[in-house]
């Protein structure tokens, strides 16, 4: 990334560095506070004013504008601290809006559906590896909870076959973790891997292990979706488009109430299970873990069932009005 120029290119640096400080990648952060610096430079302005605010978020397309905002107003508020004349825009400022994704997490039966469909995707003409590398790739999305991202970002290297553990490098807050995976999972990678190295010979340590059709580069993110989509299909899981879901984040959300489902039907504590499940996924607490967890119609019947068997004697007829 290229220094910052303007004349609020102190402040720019100041803030990222605080920003990298508490954990936090900032890569794509980096790469708009780039454009806010450029903006910067165009206008007549030496501080961070209204009119620079107003420039910034309207540049580029209007998908855009609610993270351009957000970030702006983090931003700003970091400068106000000491400059009490900085201008922070409202939340919702220009009538910006952040559209909520719609979720849409798999029921246990779907999540069975969907796992048999990935065996079942065929490989087209073009790509007769797709299959294999799609398939296991979605696979291993809804039974680790994995980002799309980071499971695409894997090397051999990165998988041991032999213990079954991922290891997952420079996550969202800027850290590595390792992610062990159950054993029927790793069997299937194993064999995945076992005949990748037939199909495409000369693969090294250092290829991805979910490769693109050359066998060394990691597969392409859009593929994958569109492998997805077919996926869902097979499985007989309706789709409503796109921004209307399942999304393939879903399958991290999918993931993590599934977790929850059994731990509830096995009546474990809870409260010590959730935060093995926060570290799991990569979170530094159980707020950001508390996003993942949806009540679906699958887990209304076991908090059902929990509270009859605990609570049950304390009610014992039907009250009318």
């Amino acid at each position: 990334m290229k220094p910052f120029t303007s004349p609020i290119a102190s402040d720019l640096d100041h803030f990222l560095g605080h920003k990298r400080s508490l954990g936090f990648v900032y890569g794509l952060e980096e790469r708009l506070l780039g454009e806010l610096d450029k903006v910067a430079l165009r206008t007549t302005g030496t501080q961070l004013d209204e009119a620079l605010v107003r420039r910034f978020v309207t540049t580029g397309c209007r998908s855009s504008r609610a993270h351009r905002l957000s970030l702006v107003r983090q931003f700003a508020r970091f400068l106000a601290r000491e400059a009490s004349g900085t201008f922070v825009p409202p939340r919702r400022y220009l009538g910006v809006r952040r559209q909520r994704p719609v979720l849409r997490v798999l029921s246990r039966e779907e999540a069975g559906r969907f796992l048999c469909a990935c065996a079942a995707l065929t490989g087209r003409n073009a790509s007769p590896h797709r299959q294999l590398i799609h398939g296991t790739a979605l696979r291993t999305l809804l039974l680790t909870g994995l980002r799309r991202g980071k499971l695409l970002a894997l090397t051999r290297t990165d998988v041991d076959l032999e213990d079954g553990v991922l290891a997952v490098h420079d996550t969202k807050f800027g850290k590595s973790r390792y992610v062990p995976v159950a054993m029927d999972l790793t069997r299937t990678l194993r064999a995945y891997d076992d005949e990748l190295d037939a199909r495409i010979p000369g693969r090294n340590r250092d290829a991805a292990f979910f490769p693109a059709a050359d066998g060394r580069h990691a597969c392409n993110p859009e593929r994958l979706y569109g492998s997805f989509r077919r996926v869902l299909a097979i499985a007989g899981i309706k789709h409503g488009g796109r921004g209307e879901g399942p999304r393939l984040h879903d399958l991290r959300h999918s993931f993590a109430v599934l977790r929850l489902l059994a731990w509830y039907e096995q009546d474990v504590d809870l409260p010590a299970k959730l935060p093995l499940l926060a570290t799991y996924l990569g979170h530094v607490g159980l707020a950001s873990t508390e996003v993942y967890l949806h009540m679906t119609h699958d887990l209304v019947g076991e908090v059902g069932r929990r509270m009859q068997s605990r609570f049950g004697d304390i009610i014992t007829a039907e009250v009318t009005p």
